[in-house]
């Protein structure tokens, strides 16, 4: 299974021997670039990489308000500072564990310093730098084409499946194509416990979307209360392993409780 962003963020730094393995000290930043600014909104590949522990890669997007955000696998989500196409870039990074992934009193959020440089519309390096006992790292992202033809709008009945180990939510709802190109609405046709109305917003004519949810109710598995923002984008690939064979494309939304929980839900026909 893939390592997950949280895990590998708040991994220890153990003794003397791990510390020549692991730097938990600071990183050297890029402020002194020159280029830019370039146009990054689209869709990204990240791979983390803390010092002396491994990687992990994920899928995602920047849309043109800078809003960086990112999934993998296992379902655990991270946000790195706004990107918005200047050469040089700084912030928190912020990693969130899949719900119902880390028992009671474990680590769930691990929020460090980053920076980074914009290199080109295609290429984005950056460190972060741990918190003790956390490590630091490295980070880089490359644009990437999770579909193809260009996304369209969904319409009719769709299938919701959350990414959550403790108590997965699987809404049925019904979307609809509202304003010019791709953008879209859904409501939920069941769980009266846990219903859910949204958007998804079209940035110009890309493959990102900001999404905007509202969940009532509080049934088991809802995975939130009240309004959640994130990101979103259309892909052939079932990226999660939710949609039981179901063709694609798919279209996910990372939502983003800031400095709280972050949930990924995928829709599929």
């Amino acid at each position: 299974m893939m390592r997950s962003f949280v895990l590998l963020l708040a991994f220890i730094c153990l003794g003397l021997l791990a510390a020549t393995i692991i730097s938990c000290g600071s990183t050297s930043g890029g402020k002194n670039c020159t280029g830019g600014p370039y146009n990054v909104a689209g869709n990204w590949q990240i791979t983390v990489n803390p010092d002396g522990v491994g990687s992990v890669s994920g899928w995602g997007a920047i849309d043109p308000s800078g809003l960086a955000v990112f999934f993998e696998a296992t379902g655990d989500t991270v946000e790195l500072p706004t990107i918005t196409g200047a050469c040089y870039f700084s912030g928190n990074m912020t990693a969130y564990a899949e719900p119902g992934s880390v028992t009671a009193g474990g680590t769930t959020v691990v929020t460090d310093p980053a920076e980074g440089n914009v290199n080109s519309s295609t290429a984005i390096t950056g460190k972060f730098t741990g918190k003790s006992p956390n490590p630091s790292g490295s980070f880089s992202i490359s644009s990437f084409s999770p579909l193809s033809p260009a996304a369209t709008a969904f319409t009719g009945a769709m299938t919701g499946v959350s990414k959550d180990l403790a108590a997965a939510v699987l809404l049925e709802v019904t979307f609809a194509q509202i304003g010019s190109g791709s953008s879209m609405s859904f409501s939920s046709t069941n769980l009266s416990s846990c219903a859910v109305t949204g958007t998804f917003t079209q940035a110009g004519t890309s493959n990102v979307f900001d999404v905007a949810m509202n969940f009532t109710g509080s049934g088991p598995g809802c995975p939130a209360s009240g309004s959640v923002t994130g990101i979103g984008f259309e892909s052939n690939t079932d990226y999660l392993g939710l949609s039981n064979g179901a063709s694609g494309p798919h279209l996910y939304a990372d939502l983003v409780q800031p400095s709280s929980s972050a949930f990924v839900i995928e829709f599929h026909q």
